[in-house]
């Protein structure tokens, strides 16, 4: 088990194996826009793990400058422990940050938890619950629309001042924002998450065997990408996954988060789909309207995150983790330095740095038809493989059943991106009519309109341009009416 480093430790479960770089990537620019107090160190602690990053240069970029200053201050307290050669600067200026890097890691919140809280605020006024918000749901769609055009105006400006660059984005909803930059940009773009990769781990402890030893078929999009066909040490063992799971007290683990989860959504779906679908409960349950249900919410213990709560404090800057702080201003060496994370970002930044191919789960777009019948368009999470800036996958079939699923998802996104840059109302409520989470036609209207009142101080300023606001269907007798005027007569208590 890991020791225990100082006053605490982010991961206490059995070291990852790793494989030492062989050389050096030499002088390499990484910018980080959004000082995350969970993620950018554990980037930096795995490239040292794994070596051939000593001499790069980290460039740290937030709107804020309290964040800014403390994850900066932990990534030199590193650098400096391990006896390194890298540099670290911080800027609240993004042209400054961008200017002549080689790979830009995005982790980025618009709003940040106020923006969150309000949108599940909203939904939670017509029903609708939230579960992590970040993934489907009207919260995520609301997300998309303040982040979307932000992410695309980031990618422009990659294309100005670093030209050679690639994206790696962590931020979610990650299918929508992947896609809406690869289709607006001709840099690199990958988006990269940790549930569909954990499976390997996973299946390894169901099956009692080594990582090494698992071979997936995988595809679909992030937070539910299925395996179609598994392999344990060469010998397909697909339609033993049931039985091997329901026998076996393996659980998944977040290894960013520091919990595990249970599986018993994913044998559910398994058991009717044929197909093992990705991530824990929370975020397998935001893709189906089976789950959060008040009767199904209450049976599998599913919690609404956000109620309409008249006069709360509105939220403020997020609290930095005490043992983040800690490790940057106490008197102890950094913990946990000898621990790989499971995000992988240094591996495929070490494929595009020096082009040794690299694969891994990863969400890119689906161009060279990784998924057959998906659009070409769509942001898909498949097994990748990265060279450089060429990326490559074996092509798979979906079975009809989760090919549907995935294509339905697909459009979600693609409505949600194209009403986001065009601030699109016709188009945004397309995509809410296809969310898993709205049941009611005539919500749809004034549940945009509600969002775009209370998230204003984030949204593009295209939403409220004169004539934005269309003619809508009356919820009782289907007349045209302005569902803006009749939304700003709701009682929402704005924060």
């Amino acid at each position: 088990m890991a020791k225990i480093v100082g006053r605490g430790t982010g991961w206490t479960g059995v070291p990852e194996p790793f494989t030492k770089n062989k050389g050096t990537c030499g002088r390499k620019r990484i910018c980080f826009v959004g000082a995350s107090y969970k993620f950018i160190h554990k980037v930096l602690r795995d490239m040292l793990l794994v070596g051939g990053f000593e001499d790069c240069e980290l460039v740290v970029h937030d709107i804020d400058e309290a964040p800014l200053n403390l994850v900066a201050d932990l990534l030199e307290k590193i650098a400096r422990q391990k006896k390194t050669n890298i540099r670290v600067l911080r800027t609240l200026d993004r042209r400054t940050a961008l200017k002549g890097s080689d790979a830009v890691v995005l982790s980025i919140t618009i709003g940040g938890d106020e923006s969150d809280a309000r949108s599940s605020e909203v939904a939670f006024k017509y029903g609708i619950p939230t579960g992590i918000g970040d993934t489907l749901g009207p919260a995520a769609f609301a997300r998309n629309l303040r982040t979307v055009p932000f992410v695309v105006q980031l990618v422009k400006e990659m294309e100005e001042l670093c030209p050679k660059a690639a994206m790696l984005n962590f931020t979610n909803p990650m299918s929508a924002l992947t896609g809406a930059m690869a289709r607006h940009s001709g840099l690199p773009v990958y988006g990269l998450c940790h549930s569909a990769d954990e499976l390997f781990r996973y299946f390894a402890g169901v099956f009692r065997c080594k990582k090494a030893d698992v071979e997936m078929e995988i595809g679909g999009v992030n937070h539910q990408a299925f395996v179609t066909k598994l392999w344990i040490k060469g010998t397909e063992r697909t339609h033993d996954i049931l039985a091997a799971t329901q026998q076996s007290d393996a659980l998944l683990e977040d290894g960013l988060n520091a919990h595990r989860e249970t599986v018993r959504l994913q044998q559910d779906v398994y058991k009717i789909l044929g197909a093992w679908p990705s991530t824990g409960e929370d975020h397998l349950a935001e893709f189906y309207p089976f789950w959060f249900t008040a009767r199904r919410m209450e049976q599998f213990g599913f919690h609404q995150r956000h109620a309409v709560k008249p006069g709360r404090p509105q939220h403020g800057r997020r609290k930095c983790p005490e043992i983040i702080h800690y490790w940057t201003y106490g008197p102890e060496p950094v913990g946990d330095l000898h621990l790989l994370t499971t995000e992988h970002a240094h591996e495929l930044l070490w494929a595009h740095f020096t082009g040794e191919p690299y694969t891994r789960v990863l969400n890119i777009l689906n161009s060279g038809e990784f998924i057959k019948g998906i659009p070409k368009d769509a942001c898909v999470e498949v097994l990748a493989t990265v060279k450089g800036s060429k990326i490559t996958a074996d092509p798979i079939k979906l079975p009809t059943a989760v090919h549907s699923f995935v294509e339905r998802w697909c459009a979600i996104h693609d409505l949600n991106i194209r009403a986001a840059l065009g601030c699109d109302r016709q188009l945004a409520k397309q995509a809410l009519m296809l969310d898993p989470f709205v049941r009611d036609l005539y919500d749809i209207e004034p549940l945009l309109e509600d969002f775009l009142t209370y998230l204003e101080p984030w949204m593009p300023r295209g939403w409220y341009a004169k004539g934005a606001s269309a003619p809508g269907i009356d919820s009782k007798n289907g007349n045209g009416q302005d569902a803006r005027k009749r939304s700003a007569k709701r009682v929402l208590a704005k924060a």
